[in-house]
């Protein structure tokens, strides 16, 4: 301190100038790095989780999908009374020209002897001891991921790693409603490496996003690398302990690196149950938060810049700085503290006039950024098409909406809503039509709901609404069903052309028919399945599927 009073006040003023500059720079760069790096971590871990739930849910899609194909194939008479093997094969060999995701489809008599098969492979082979026909002949039978001992030499693989399947089998029955033989397929592991690597190839801010499989009794399934495929997964993981949790975290690997980590089950669709698989979808902590790490740099390499600068300045205009620069380092102090959004102008000699300008110009970045920060939320939570809400907001929003009615014990209104027949209209009239269509529809949904409730797309032509309800719930559900079959079915003009849009609505009511989102949705969805069943363009309240809908269904 006596060695300080010894020097000139210009260099006094300079030394503090380039302090003050220099520490201002270092707290913005700890604070903003620091908010950022807690923004921007909780939005990449839910990009994450909200990846590991898509690649869950077409898991899902996909096998009960193909379970389908398979249940209908069943049903064929031809198969079921083996009264013509050459016309069985014919339509086996058929179906795996069309869908080559089955390997082999093959079909067994009442012993488990195969008669038919796909490019007659193992044709007159006794497969009796095998799952396909040993649960197959009792119901329908979906198999885990698993090598086939006996296709592995018909169907070898060009990188020779073994070629894994899933098994769907089901039992045919004779006219007479007795056991006549085994429908057997293999499904082809593969279209589950095709999603991960197409569907799900990280840009952006998931870079390096790694997507892996796991089975029931936490076997790796699929992995990015394939000799991790058959281990098991040593990871602890504190919220993803269950198998139906879904969310992210933080977690140490077994390769010792810490990992974004979201996590979703992959818990079946409709009526398919699942087989208990699980998502993990990682990225590495230090890749996820780069241009954090960035932005701090930059921070802290502007404000030093800055600093040397307007020390030179004070040194020069030391009789003009004192008082100004008193000005500005409590206006800093205020800003630190969240008191003021920005640094007041300060008036005097040119170089204090420059040094209260580029401090609200570096206050200025730092809000921008901010906010750039924000709007990334933003495009997080909605639909780049038609502005709704997406998936994402839907989750956060069913939350806060069932909080809310369980306070003020009030009612919710959750209705799924699909197009109908909108498949022709991109197909005669284009995409861009359609989207213009759905855009539209948007609109008008949002003219039907009212302010607090909330229109999400969560597919394709598929949307959700989440409306809060008075005491008569139903009776409002109801209502609102009826607004928007009214507003749908008003003719929509697009590209000249005039076309008119059926939609059909299912409707679930919380707490009438339950108190939990996801079952809350799977019921609308549940009754949304039986409106479309019903015919076009009506609704469907949940547990009234039987019940005769005159007021829920226009011409």
């Amino acid at each position: 301190m006596k060695s300080l009073s010894r020097v000139g006040i210009r260099i006094q003023i300079a030394l503090a100038t380039a302090v003050l500059v220099a520490a201002l720079a270092g707290v913005m760069s700890y604070v903003v790095g620091k908010r950022s790096a807690e923004d921007l971590t909780r939005q990449i871990g839910t990009g994450v989780s909200d990846l590991a739930l898509q690649m869950a849910d077409e898991l899902d899609r996909t096998m009960w999908t193909h379970r389908g194909e398979v249940a209908v194939l069943s049903t064929l008479r031809a198969l079921r009374n083996l009264d013509d093997i050459e016309q069985a094969s014919a339509l086996i060999n058929r179906l795996q020209h069309e869908l080559p995701i089955f390997t082999w489809i093959g079909v067994l008599d009442a012993g488990g002897t195969v008669v038919a098969a796909t490019g007659d492979i193992l044709v007159g082979k006794d497969i009796s001891a095998r799952p396909v026909y040993e649960f197959g002949s009792k119901g329908m039978f979906i198999g885990d991921v698993h090598d086939a001992k006996l296709l592995a030499e018909k169907f070898p693989s060009p990188t020779g790693e073994p070629i894994q399947f899933v098994d769907i089998a089901v039992p045919l029955m004779n006219d007479a409603g007795n056991l006549n033989g085994v429908l057997a397929t293999h499904l082809s592991w593969e279209w589950a490496d095709t999603v991960r690597r197409n569907l799900f190839a990280g840009q952006g801010l998931h870079r390096n996003v790694d997507i892996f499989v796991i089975g029931a009794n936490g076997t790796i399934l699929l992995a990015p690398d394939f000799a991790m495929t058959g281990q098991k997964l040593e990871l602890q993981l504190e919220k993803g302990s269950h198998r139906s949790d879904i969310g992210w975290e933080i977690a140490k690997w077994p390769d010792g690196h810490d990992y974004l980590t979201g996590f979703a089950p992959a818990d079946g669709h409709f009526d398919y149950p699942g087989l208990g698989w699980s998502v993990l979808v990682r990225q590495p902590i230090e890749a996820a938060l780069i241009t954090v790490h960035d932005l701090q740099s930059d921070i802290l390499a502007l404000g030093l810049s800055l600093a040397v600068l307007f020390s030179v300045f004070a040194w020069w205009g030391a009789g003009f700085i004192v008082g100004p620069l008193v000005t500005i380092a409590n206006a800093a102090g205020e800003l630190k503290r969240g008191e003021i959004e920005s640094l007041p102008q300060v008036s005097g000699a040119r170089e204090i006039n420059m040094l209260s300008n580029s401090l609200n110009s570096l206050v200025a970045k730092l809000t921008e950024k901010d906010r750039a920060l924000g709007k990334m939320k933003h495009i997080a939570h909605h639909d780049p098409l038609t502005g709704l809400g997406n998936r994402l907001a839907l989750d956060v929003y069913f939350e806060h909406a069932l909080a809310q009615a369980k306070r003020q014990h009030s009612q919710l209104g959750v209705l799924a809503l699909d197009l109908d027949d909108f498949k022709p209209v991109n197909d005669r009239l284009g995409h861009a039509a359609g989207d213009e269509v759905l855009c539209e529809v948007a609109r008008r949904l949002r003219r039907c709901v009212r302010g607090g409730d909330l229109v999400a797309r969560t597919g394709g032509d598929e949307m959700v609404i989440v409306s809060h309800l008075g005491e008569n719930g139903v009776s409002e559900a109801r209502a609102l069903a009826e607004r928007i079959l009214n507003d749908i079915l008003m003719p929509f003009i697009t590209g000249g052309k005039r076309i008119s849009i059926n939609i059909s609505i299912g409707i679930a009511v919380y707490p009438d028919h339950d108190t939990r989102p996801e079952t809350l949705l799977e019921q609308a969805d549940q009754a949304l399945y039986v409106a479309k069943s019903k015919g076009k363009h009506r609704y469907v309240i949940y547990g009234e599927e039987n019940r005769q809908q005159n007021s829920g269904s226009r011409a």
